[in-house]
């Protein structure tokens, strides 16, 4: 049975949101409302956003969304989809660490960069773009942001994003790490290295590849008779 100092702030008093991991909020919340002092974007409209969005955060999992320089990343490498970047965030997001009892950085975080062109002159757009997201680690299909980030060179701001999205095309994961565009693509590809013979069954088995959802769907495929061995016959006749 828990005592009252297992359940009971020792900084503020209060009840912890989560006993096991002894994590209260009020004390999160307040130590970020101290540390604005300690940052800014420069923009008093993105301060506000960002200020607002780590405001919400109601358990361990939450992201805490930030204001990250952009010197902070490296490996920066564009993908094949216009205004999007990999990096390598060195600080590395801030995660709730239970056997310590306080956040600390995991450094060295994968990022998906998204540069919006002109972002500067539309601070609107960049933060409704920038609402779209999730701080919520268990609202699967929905990309996380970790913050926001501005260019030097072209003063375009940055949407700083968890790495949902294909290395490959950008476009999200359906399943972790699991594209379904670069998928069907190279199933399309393929589509000239085989046939059956006959026009009506390749139709049918390119149908078939085209309606995989996940990586745990089967890949139907014409297979040559001479890929089958120990090929022995059942007491069933066919």
């Amino acid at each position: 049975m828990s005592s009252q100092n297992d359940i009971i702030c020792e900084s503020c008093g209060k009840i912890y949101i989560t006993v096991d991991e002894k994590w209260c909020r009020p004390c999160v919340i307040n130590n970020l409302e101290k540390n604005f002092t300690n940052w800014t974007s420069g923009n008093e409209k993105i301060d506000n956003f960002i200020q607002k969005m780590q405001s919400k955060i109601e358990s361990t999992g939450d992201i805490i969304v930030e204001w990250i320089p952009y010197n902070q990343f490296n490996n920066v490498k564009k993908t094949n989809k216009d205004g999007f970047a990999t990096a390598i965030w060195k600080d590395g997001l801030l995660k709730y660490n239970i056997k310590e009892g306080k956040h600390e950085r995991r450094t060295n975080t994968e990022v998906t960069l998204k540069f919006l062109n002109n972002s500067q002159y539309v601070i609107s757009d960049l933060l409704n773009e920038a609402k779209a997201y999730s701080i919520k680690v268990d609202e699967y299909n929905i990309p996380k942001i970790y913050g926001i980030s501005q260019n030097p060179d072209t003063n375009d701001y940055i949407i700083v994003l968890d790495n949902s999205f294909c290395k490959e095309c950008s476009e999200i994961y359906i399943i972790y790490k699991w594209c379904k565009p670069c998928q069907i693509n190279n199933l399309e590809l393929n589509l000239t290295n085989w046939t059956s013979g006959n026009k009506k069954i390749d139709e049918f088995i390119q149908e078939m590849q085209l309606k995989i959802e996940g990586s745990y769907n089967i890949i139907v495929e014409w297979i040559p008779y001479n890929q089958f061995n120990n090929v022995k016959k059942t007491n069933k006749d066919g």
